[in-house]
């Protein structure tokens, strides 16, 4: 039985399990769908990018023979240079012979960096390189010619890989691409385009996660033919996707957590009462077992009182009589528990009040309480009077027993229901005990324990119920049905 009760409990945490490793393989999944979207995007690039600079080489080459023939000319008499002498679509060019070096540019102001990315790149290489001047691609290369080395700088539009150069930096600046580069057998670029200034990790063929201070990046590097292509991607948007991900998952673990938990709520309580009934109805029937005993008990009582009754004085006759009538009603009342209907008339609440208190009156004046009573004398209720006036006859009974001196009896109608009253100034009630005191056979003062609980039988019976409640005085309230 213990143990029917961790059912839900378990219940819960296989579901809490599920639930996680839900969410590990969802966002494994997410992570490997984003990858894979990189990967093809990736590639796509990759082929692209490399059949435009294989058509390109074409152009490059002969751009490189047009530029070497408008310049060769002048090259052969440096000291001869001038700005107007410049071939046209040239905007540099400067004449190195043995350690002695003359040219002109229309950009001065950076001639020397010109010159110094041409000794560590260029020199006597007899190549060419793109290079970034205000934002514009420009093109340079070296030639020699006899014993002169000549370098060039050009408008780079249209020349090795501008163009796409221009759409690369598109993507890097409109989609989740952030940077790409196209690197020869020497890993040197050939292309390169970024967001990020002077950053181009290399982390090896395969795919990578970097963690960056502008967020982590997930990097594919990849050989293609005789080239390194390399490629980063902004995490940003997985990470989003994971975080949304993660909250729909968490409120849906929330939202069956409190499902699960109302429904182990919901289980004990049924548990509890289903226990409680059970013990109810075996305590039925162990009273019912008692009343045919009792009830058999008290003929044989009565019969053998009824033979003495004749010799009896007058006031003697009367107490016989009274406490007859009570072992009467208690053999009713016990006849009471089993049955489930009752018969119900109309009665004055009044006389009820008054009959309790005469029927109680011997224990009431031996224990010198005072009953005040505040019902009014045209108050109605459907009911049982024989139980009724037994259910507040055991209350009152109680609060005597709880060494009470007044005992209020008052009565309120709200709407459709009527609220019988019983206050006492007694000792009052241990809250340890309070729920447990309509209990059958419950009893702290070694009595049969069955009195209140006959109580809540017979305003059941009615269809009310009744409540106890405990502050400085102790009072019963009977609710029923005006």
């Amino acid at each position: 039985m213990k143990y029917r009760n961790l059912i839900p409990v378990f219940g819960l945490i296989f579901l809490m399990i599920f639930i996680f490793f839900i969410v590990r393989f969802t966002n494994y999944s997410i992570k490997r769908t984003y990858q894979e979207s990189c990967s093809n995007t990736f590639y796509l690039l990759s082929f692209i990018v490399d059949r435009y600079l294989k058509d390109e080489r074409a152009l490059v080459a002969m751009r490189i023979d047009e530029l070497r023939d408008k310049a060769a000319g002048i090259a052969q008499y440096p000291a001869k240079l001038s700005q107007s002498l410049l071939p046209r679509g040239v905007q540099g060019l400067w004449v190195f012979s043995g350690d002695s070096l003359q040219g002109m540019t229309d950009y001065e102001t950076i001639e020397d960096e010109i010159v110094n990315f041409y000794a560590q790149n260029l020199q006597a290489k007899n190549a060419h390189s793109l290079i970034m001047i205000d934002g514009q691609p420009f093109f340079l290369f070296n030639f020699l010619a006899d014993d002169i080395e000549v370098l060039l700088l050009s408008e780079a539009q249209g020349i090795s890989g501008t163009r796409v150069h221009a759409v690369l930096d598109s993507l890097v600046a409109t989609s989740n691409l952030k940077y790409f580069a196209v690197l020869d057998k020497e890993q040197t670029p050939i292309l390169f385009s970024t967001l990020y200034e002077n950053f181009l990790p290399l982390r090896g063929k395969g795919y990578h996660t970097i963690k960056t201070p502008g967020g982590n990046i997930f990097q594919i590097e990849g050989e293609i033919f005789d080239k390194t292509f390399v490629a980063g991607f902004t995490m940003a948007s997985l990470e989003r996707i994971t975080s949304a991900n993660n909250t729909f998952l968490i409120s849906v673990i929330v939202i069956f957590a409190l499902l699960e938990g109302i429904l182990v709520f919901n289980f004990i309580r049924f548990e509890r009462f289903r226990a409680r009934k059970e013990r109810e109805i075996h305590l039925l029937k162990e009273i019912g077992a008692l009343s045919t005993g009792f009830a058999h008990e008290f003929r044989n009582s009565l019969h053998t009182l009824s033979l003495v009754y004749k010799d009896l004085h007058k006031e003697e006759k009367r107490i016989l009589t009274e406490e007859t009538d009570r072992m009467k009603s208690m053999m009713n009342a016990l006849r009471t528990i089993g049955i489930t209907e009752i018969a119900k008339e109309e009665l004055n609440m009044r006389e009820i009040v008054d009959e309790t208190i005469s029927l109680m009156r011997n224990m009431i004046e031996e224990n010198g309480v005072t009953i005040k009573t505040d019902v009014p004398e045209t108050l109605m209720a459907y009911g049982n009077r024989l139980l009724l006036v037994t259910a507040l006859s055991n209350i009152v009974k109680n609060s005597i027993e709880a060494e009470a001196r007044t005992v209020s009896i008052s009565t309120i109608t709200k709407g459709k229901e009527l609220h019988i009253d019983c206050v006492d100034d007694g000792k009052g009630l241990d809250k340890q005990i309070v729920d447990k005191i309509f209990e059958p056979f419950f009893s702290k003062k070694g009595q049969s324990g069955i009195g209140l609980y006959l109580v809540k039988r017979i305003i059941e019976l009615h269809g009310g119920k009744v409540e106890v409640k405990q502050n400085k005085t102790t009072q019963f309230r009977i609710t029923l049905c005006a």
